[in-house]
């Protein structure tokens, strides 16, 4: 079936004034989500063995969505697809009615997320013609068995982290709102009343792109509708427009501030483009408006998620307002979060200090962790990191404490402490008996009641950035020691200038080891300038947290190294060409 007749179909199954919607947005994902289901029907039981509950209940929902936008010279092989799929999947459902994910076991946040995806799939069908709900109704059938067997489980059990609060609550307001029960929907709105995690920045508690995308502000808007909390969408508008500053132009979501795993990855704004859509239409929000087109022209990975989501909610397929694109020289501060985002020109930047080491003395999950003080790009060259590690104790990279605001970027600061422990004073309380935290290690000391000679380091680092590139002037306070600078730019470029590291230090990257440098690939790069650095091979020290289990805190990428003593201030240009 051709695009265009299919989206004829649509366009009756949405039920919407023609002129109002976006039909370039409906045609794209249309022809994506077709090319997706043609995928997912060929997939055989096989294939489907290793998948888990949440992908199964997912392909399901991308099929029935094809299906009820018209496209009916396939339906019998989404079926018979969707009929392994739900077959797979009830055989994976636990007798207490809730699925496992790795090592979480009979878990029902994770039975949530698959829960949410069976509740929009039963909507759908529910909503469609006679002609669909017969075809479908044994699958139905076997959803909604799925789904009760489920919910008493759903209605009492418990969750890790802030984000799974709200993906149990959206299920538990979806199961209310097909089979209503009165304890679903009060075990939903206890979880409710404990308040909604967002900062004065605008980010949920976690700061995750990830987490906002995939399961905060979809469940929000969930709960809105099914339980008529339409002030949750005041929160969720809040979040979207904090993230108009947090994404680049090719798409990817700042992170250096997150606390879960998205600090270490390169995440897409796609997973927005629902809540995008909506709110951007709601409130005539040109900037939402500007991040939702750049999504759709970039080309999208998950075309039937998005189509689902516009069948069961038709003004997601309406026109967008005039979209209004970011200010040349725009700067953004996060105070909550210490990140700064600046733009001049083409120059894309972030200036980070907020890591919860300072307040923890711990890198953990559901912290953020990242050292990274520096993060800029101009096109395809992305510097994706910043840090010195001075060699201090064996405490790793700086992580600063705070983060003031200049013409053209910041300041960042940090000071750290340790030092030498005195003997306990005659007749003064110990306990000797049992290990205890100095802060950096544990030790049978009593660490608290000994006065300790201190020693400390404190670490001034200017950034300031223009249509060019990053200018950084390093400076310090306290003990002489030596440092390192780091330097990662993404991918494996060609360097010329430096020294390669090898030995015992195979692969471990690039010795800056004179006052210029560069770094090349496809037809664009950066040149580094330095001065105030010393002739000392450095000697990049992580921190014991890292190496004492082994572990590593490697930015993959071209990585340089430079080496400077404290007594000597430094300065670094990093300059795009």
């Amino acid at each position: 079936m051709s695009a265009s007749t299919t989206s004829t179909n649509l366009l009756r199954v949405l039920g919407e004034d023609e002129a109002l919607l976006d039909h370039d947005f409906i045609s794209t994902l249309l022809d994506g989500a077709l090319e997706q289901s043609a995928d997912l029907a060929s997939t055989d039981a096989a294939d489907v063995a290793g998948w888990g509950h949440r992908e199964l209940m997912r392909a399901v929902l991308v099929l029935v969505a094809i299906e009820i936008a018209g496209a009916e010279e396939r339906a019998s092989a989404w079926l018979e697809a969707s009929e392994r799929y739900v077959y797979a999947l009830a055989g994976m459902q636990g007798a207490g009615g809730l699925f496992s994910s790795e090592g979480n076991i009979d878990s029902p946040p994770d039975t949530a997320f698959t829960i949410n995806d069976l509740c929009s799939t039963v909507s759908l069908l529910d909503g469609a013609d006679d002609s669909v709900r017969n075809r479908w109704s044994g699958i139905r059938q076997q959803l909604e068995d799925i789904a009760l067997r489920a919910a008493p489980a759903l209605a009492t059990g418990g969750v890790h982290t802030p984000n799974h609060r709200w993906e149990v609550a959206s299920a538990l307001a979806g199961l209310n709102a097909l089979w209503p029960d009165g304890r679903v929907r009060a075990r939903a709105e206890l979880w409710l009343d404990e308040g909604i995690d967002i900062d004065a920045d605008g980010l949920y508690s976690e700061r995750s792109g990830i987490y906002a995308a995939e399961v905060t502000n979809p469940s929000l808007l969930n709960i809105a509708r099914d339980l008529d909390r339409p002030q949750l969408r005041d929160i969720v508008l809040r979040n979207l427009r904090a993230y108009v500053g947090l994404v680049e132009d090719d798409g990817e979501v700042e992170n250096l501030h997150s606390r879960r795993q998205d600090q270490r990855l390169a995440y897409d704004v796609e997973l927005f483009l629902s809540p995008l859509r909506q709110l951007a239409i709601e409130h005539g929000d040109g900037r939402l408006a500007a991040l939702a087109s750049g999504i759709v022209s970039r080309g999208m990975q998950h075309p039937g998620r998005h189509l689902a989501e516009v069948l069961r909610h038709p003004q997601l397929a309406r026109r967008l307002p005039a979209v209004v694109g970011a200010a040349v020289a725009e700067e953004t501060f996060y105070p909550e979060s210490s990140l700064l985002r600046v733009r001049r020109g083409p120059v894309s930047a972030s200036l980070f200090a907020g890591s919860d080491f300072s307040r923890t003395g711990r890198i953990a999950s559901g912290l953020a962790n990242s050292a990274t003080l520096v993060r800029a790009r101009r096109g395809g060259v992305v510097l994706r990191s910043v840090r010195i590690a001075p060699t201090f104790f064996s405490m790793g990279c700086v992580r600063p404490q705070s983060l003031e605001r200049v013409e053209d970027g910041a300041v960042l600061r940090e000071t750290r402490s340790s030092g030498y422990y005195e003997p306990l004073v005659v007749g003064s309380p110990r306990d000797l008996s049992e290990p205890v935290s100095e802060g950096r290690y544990f030790a049978s000391m009593d660490f608290e009641n000994r006065s300790v000679d201190a020693v400390s380091l404190s670490t001034v680092m200017t950034a300031t950035i223009d249509e060019n590139g990053v200018s950084l002037d390093v400076a310090f306070e306290g003990v002489a020691t030596r440092y390192a600078v780091e330097l990662v730019f993404d991918g494996e470029l060609a360097v010329s200038g430096a020294e390669a590291l090898g030995g015992s230090d195979e692969g471990a990257g690039w010795w800056l080891r004179g006052s210029a440098a560069e770094v090349a690939g496809s037809g664009s790069g950066a040149t580094i300038e330095a001065a105030g650095f010393g002739d000392v091979r450095p000697d990049f020290d992580e921190g014991e947290m890292f190496g004492y289990v082994g572990g590593n805190d490697d930015i993959p990428g071209t990585r340089l190294l430079l080496s400077g003593s404290t007594l000597t201030p430094s300065t670094l240009r990093i300059t795009f060409v």
